[in-house]
């Protein structure tokens, strides 16, 4: 008769150890948990393992970009007895539009263009991961500095021709 309440206060003290977690993280019963874990099913990304959003949707892009050049183009990168590849082991650009729209919309964006065609009759490039890496922390300023990165040159083109029509000195002239 004695081990019954004990049995019920470890299995009390058992269940309140429970909580020992951040709150609602794995909690499946809650409305918190429905975000994290779609993310985690549809985009196949774990914060806690994966880290910056940004950097797992370009390691996904490139594992996309391997396995293209493998079975079309009979082209291993990480065969040392291939010509060495350095833009396979180039360290990840800008998650922006320009000034190299391929990284950013890639196949999953032809793909849920062709989707939205099949559905819609309109092609419309999707990006979801970039689309997500770029309202991400950081994301905008990453963006916007690969539109500065596009937009340098035309700029120091169009202050020259200013500075000409002006008659203002350039710093190079100086």
């Amino acid at each position: 008769m004695k081990t019954l309440p004990l049995l019920g206060l470890a299995s009390l003290l058992l269940a309140t150890g429970c909580q020992s977690q951040a709150q609602h993280v794995n909690d499946h019963w809650s409305g918190q948990y429905v975000a994290p874990s779609m993310a985690r099913h549809f985009l196949s990304y774990n914060p806690e393992l994966d880290g910056n959003y940004r950097d797992f949707a370009w390691e996904k892009k490139r594992a996309i970009n391997w396995t293209i050049k493998r079975h079309f183009f009979n082209h291993n990168p990480e065969n040392p007895f291939q010509p060495y590849d350095a833009e396979a082991f180039a360290p990840r650009p800008n998650n922006s539009l320009v000034p190299h729209p391929e990284n950013y919309i890639h196949y999953e964006g032809i793909a849920m263009g062709a989707i939205i065609y099949g559905a819609s009759g309109a092609f419309i490039p999707l990006p979801i991961d970039s689309i997500i890496g770029t309202f991400d922390e950081g994301g905008g300023k990453e963006f916007f500095d690969g539109v500065e990165e596009f937009t340098r040159p035309l700029g120091q083109v169009t202050t020259s021709f200013l500075y000409d029509g002006i008659g203002f000195e350039r710093a190079s002239d100086q």
